[in-house]
């Protein structure tokens, strides 16, 4: 089984590609990466410096084959119909507007989301849940979506805060701007589930009744849906 650190190293290749065309390499760590992965990242340095177009084909060609022979594909997300029913018709005080959902996949990445937009006076709030399914293995879910679930955040100015939380018992974040009251929210529940919430004109209270008013519980019932 290819190893979690092989498949960032993919990662961090295929987005190094993306922002490449022209511009200096990073130095490679060796507490990092092994010597056979540093002479992998060089090799591939070159390629994107002769034909990027080529570099990012192989890259992709790699990661899709490691995917395939680290087993972490084979989770099927949940159907994203099931994530919409557990949208709340009603959060803060405003009525469900529009809601949507998609199943996508790429390179043997499969993921299931569901979207809500609520509207009401001026206020606004969108509440998104994404199944990550096989991305939350060994922490990918939060290298590729959500910095905050890797990191221990705590900052506060006179206009904005930000920090990492525990919101029911779950890892969570919070982001809030006093001035044009405009907040975000977000929990990992199972180590699968990411549910974001954002707002405008709204207080942190709002957001967190927003939370409060989707069963997170019944997420952590499907964290073992779709799993081979």
């Amino acid at each position: 089984m290819i190893k979690t650190l092989k498949f960032l190293f993919l990662i961090t290749t295929i987005s190094a590609l993306c922002w490449s065309c022209g511009g200096s390499s990073s130095e490679n760590n060796s507490e990092e990466y092994t010597e056979e992965e540093i002479e992998d990242e060089q090799s591939m340095e070159e390629k994107i410096k002769e034909n990027p177009a080529a570099a990012m084909k192989e890259a992709m060609k790699e990661m899709t084959k490691a995917v395939e022979e680290s087993g972490m594909n084979k989770v099927e997300p949940v159907d994203f119909r099931v994530l919409k029913d557990l949208l709340p018709d009603e959060v803060a005080g405003i009525d469900k507007t529009k809601s949507e959902g998609e199943k996508s996949g790429a390179m043997g990445i499969k993921m299931s989301k569901a979207e809500a937009k609520y509207e009401g006076d001026d206020k606004k709030i969108d509440i998104t849940i994404t199944d990550m399914g096989f991305m939350s293995a060994g922490g990918l879910g939060g290298f590729m979506s959500a910095g905050w679930l890797m990191a221990e955040v705590d900052r506060e100015s006179d206009t904005e805060y930000e920090k990492t939380t525990t919101i029911n018992g779950y890892k969570g974040f919070e982001k809030y701007h006093f001035d044009n009251k405009r907040g975000e929210i977000s929990v990992m529940v199972a180590e699968r589930f990411l549910v974001q919430i954002t707002g405008r004109n709204v207080s942190m209270d709002d957001l967190k009744d927003a939370l409060d008013d989707i069963d997170l519980d019944e997420l952590e019932d499907m964290k073992d849906e779709g799993i081979e």
